[in-house]
């Protein structure tokens, strides 16, 4: 039987590079390293040779298009549905098919709870990312840290504007060697956003960090490329960085599972009451990183001391509550693939 993967519908507005490395960990456990590509959001129209098909991560952007083709033989685990498809997934069709293949991997305690409440047997699996040590670990680490998609709360009404004119004054040399490299935009919004990004994250990083920080984005234009192959190799691109860096900073769980596994010290930056859709995804997930609070304007982080700062010599060391996952993830899917 062949294998399959994941691949991603993305738009004119972009795709999110966290989608494609979801498929890396998948991929890395595959005897077919060609597999059949199956966009995740057409399930349901494949019609070609029987294959067999991790299914992990989000499901799904277009409910109406689940469950899958009966020419795809599935394994659920680290497999989350969000919330924005729960009343297609309680129709009997979508229940069936998740009965006929559980217990079902559940990425999160979020989809834990909604299974159990159709009837159907689950449990907790964690991210398959976590798995991705397998393959893109390095002994090698260098001093780059990385920021990538930090989320921050902005600025408002006139004393926002008073304290972006008050920062541009005084710290102007700084928050223009930032916005030279975070924002890489002339446009007047560019130096508000990078203004309102330090104020956030001077807070607890030295001004020589972010400043010699590399910034990241895994949300993509989609002409950046041409294929679904260059789509994966960036991923692999960005997996080696994180494996090799000091540390990394970030909101994207796509990004802090992975470095967790990779050895990479990781600090998750958690934002509160966001929007359910989002947090729905992270019971079970940011338990296992250390934590920058966000209440407000103001951040936090339990490895700092009052008054202390990340700084560019700044070393810690994270948990490792995941290793026990990872271990019965990989056991998990090996025995699908070996089936």
């Amino acid at each position: 039987m062949r294998e399959a993967l994941l691949k991603y519908d993305f738009t004119n507005k972009g795709l999110n590079i966290g989608d494609y490395i979801q498929s890396l960990a998948a991929k890395q456990f595959l005897n077919d390293q060609s597999p059949v590509l199956i966009s995740r959001e057409a399930l349901n129209e494949y019609d070609g040779e029987q294959v067999k098909l991790i299914m992990n991560g989000w499901f799904l952007m277009k409910g109406e298009n689940f469950p899958p083709s009966n020419k795809i033989t599935p394994l659920l685990v680290s497999h989350h549905i969000n919330k924005l498809v729960h009343s297609h997934f309680k129709k009997e069709e979508v229940i069936n098919f998740y009965k006929e293949n559980e217990p079902v991997g559940c990425r999160d305690y979020f989809t834990v709870d909604f299974l159990e409440s159709l009837g159907v047997k689950c449990y907790y699996t964690g991210c398959l990312t976590l798995t991705l040590s397998e393959k893109y670990s390095s002994n090698e680490k260098n001093d780059n840290i990385y920021f990538v998609d930090p989320r921050y709360k902005r600025s408002r009404g006139l004393l926002g504007q008073l304290t972006r004119l008050f920062l541009l004054v005084t710290k102007f040399n700084t928050i223009s060697t930032i916005r030279s490299r975070y924002i890489r935009s002339n446009n007047k919004k560019s130096w508000k956003k990078t203004i309102d990004f330090y104020r956030s994250f001077s807070q607890i990083f030295e001004d020589e960090v972010l400043k010699k920080a590399i910034y990241i984005k895994h949300y993509m234009p989609a002409d950046k490329f041409n294929n679904d192959d260059e789509i994966y190799s960036f991923g692999e691109e960005l997996l080696r960085k994180y494996a090799s860096a000091k540390y990394v900073v970030t909101s994207r769980i796509h990004c802090a599972l992975p470095s967790l596994s990779l050895g990479t010290p990781t600090l998750y930056i958690d934002i509160p009451n966001d929007h359910d859709i989002s947090s729905c995804r992270l019971n079970g997930i940011k338990e296992l990183f250390h934590i920058i609070h966000t209440n407000g304007t103001k951040l936090s982080s339990d490895l700092l001391k009052n008054g202390e700062k990340f700084n560019l010599k700044s070393t810690f060391t994270n948990k490792e509550d995941f290793k026990i996952i990872k271990d019965n993830i990989k056991k998990t899917v090996l025995d699908f693939i070996k089936k």
